[in-house]
């Protein structure tokens, strides 16, 4: 009866080993695809209803997101959960609390991928949100009147003035002046008294020059307008 007991135990051990091997439980790790800059896009690409989203909730007037999307490598093992992702959203027309929204909501989208990161990618991504909007009408056009352009050298008289301080008797000096297509005045020619200054002249054109009328002559206009010299104290 003992030895009958010992063949027993001995056969049963290799048994019980076999019962604690389970090959199912040693499944090799599933291979992690490696982020390229076409994945990159692909994935910026599918936040189209996170951009709509934010435009929706901030009341966005603008009608563009650029987005830009960088990815460097983190700790290793680096994946897109722990990788360093940069994503800068520039909207037109602007708005930082749209560009916000649509920042938060791709970083975070992207870190729920599951992609290893070996290499730093980048890529680009525009966002239509609405249709660009129309310009707005341009003003009523003007007709070009005289009687403007006078009263602009009239008001400016002070400072033509200004520029013509000579010694001894006030004098009348003429100024020709053209009024350009697009409304702003020209000198052209000026009669100057002798006791004029060397930069009379310029200080003349360029005064003359800062000023522009509201109306649009089809034509070029000439005029003369003439302006009181003052004298300078000995």
């Amino acid at each position: 009866m003992r030895a009958l007991s010992l063949s027993v135990l001995v056969l049963a051990a290799p048994a019980a080993a076999s019962a604690q091997y389970h090959p199912a439980t040693h499944r090799p790790a599933t291979p992690v695809a490696e982020l390229s800059e076409g994945t990159l896009y692909h994935l910026v690409s599918q936040r189209r209803h996170e951009v709509t989203s934010c435009a929706a909730r901030t009341d966005t007037g603008a009608y563009v997101a650029d987005v830009e999307a960088r990815v460097a490598p983190g700790p290793r093992p680096s994946t897109l959960y722990n990788a360093r992702i940069e994503v800068s959203v520039r909207s037109r027309h602007r708005d930082g609390e749209l560009e916000a929204c649509v920042r938060r909501a791709i970083v975070d989208a992207l870190r729920h991928e599951t992609y290893a990161v070996g290499r730093a990618v980048r890529t680009r991504q525009t966002f239509r949100i609405r249709e660009r909007p129309e310009p707005p009408e341009p003003p009523p056009a003007v007709a070009f009147s005289e009687g403007e352009a006078r009263s602009l050298l009239e008001s400016a008289s002070r400072r033509l003035a200004a520029c013509l301080e000579t010694a001894g008797v006030p004098e009348q000096v003429v100024l020709h002046i053209t009024v350009e297509r697009t409304g702003r005045m020209t000198l052209t020619n000026a009669t100057l008294p002798p006791g004029a200054g060397p930069h009379a002249l310029g200080c003349l054109s360029r005064t003359v020059s800062s000023l522009a009328t509201r109306g649009r002559p089809e034509r070029r206009v000439q005029l003369t307008h003439h302006v009181g010299t003052r004298t300078r104290a000995y």
